[in-house]
């Protein structure tokens, strides 16, 4: 697994993620750097939280002790999508399909849960749509489920 993070110099800042009702379903925790101006840039991808990415750079105050995500102060130009495996499947399944992910310049990080999840992280150099496709086309073939956690769009720079 290609990671993108330690923990050296990093702090980590709360996301809290709402259920369709908007009520607190979990906090999701992301590590980040903290830029001289008191803003942070997100140091790894979302599993939970969506509409934020890799690289990102947002600002977090603190309650309770803890940083807490309040607003993305400018995009870092990253996508996120998230895969999850069927019940089951192993991380040599996910490996299987890989290969063209990572040619397109793609980099994930894995969660043993109930179900495997994969956060994959699409680096703007990467062409998003080609990515979408496939992720789409081994869904289509029963492999995996996946979502869009943020769509970076280029043209709203």
């Amino acid at each position: 697994m290609h990671t993108k993070w330690s923990a050296a110099g990093l702090v980590k800042i709360a996301f809290h993620v709402k259920n369709s009702e908007g009520r607190l379903e979990s906090v999701e925790l992301l590590w980040a750097a903290r830029q001289d101006d008191g803003t942070y840039v997100l140091d790894n991808s979302p599993f939970d939280a969506y509409d934020v990415s890799f690289k990102d750079q947002v600002s977090a105050k603190y309650e309770d002790g803890m940083l807490v995500f309040q607003d993305v102060v400018k995009r870092g130009g990253h996508s996120t999508y998230r895969v999850k495996l069927n019940r089951g499947a192993s991380h040599d399944e996910f490996l299987r399909y890989w290969p063209p992910l990572a040619l397109l310049g793609c980099t994930y990080e894995g969660a043993g849960r109930e179900r495997r999840l994969y956060s994959i992280d699409v680096p703007r150099s990467s062409a998003v749509q080609r990515v979408y496709e496939y992720l789409k086309e081994i869904k289509e073939k029963g492999v995996w489920e996946f979502e869009e956690a943020h769509y970076f769009d280029p043209h709203m720079t």
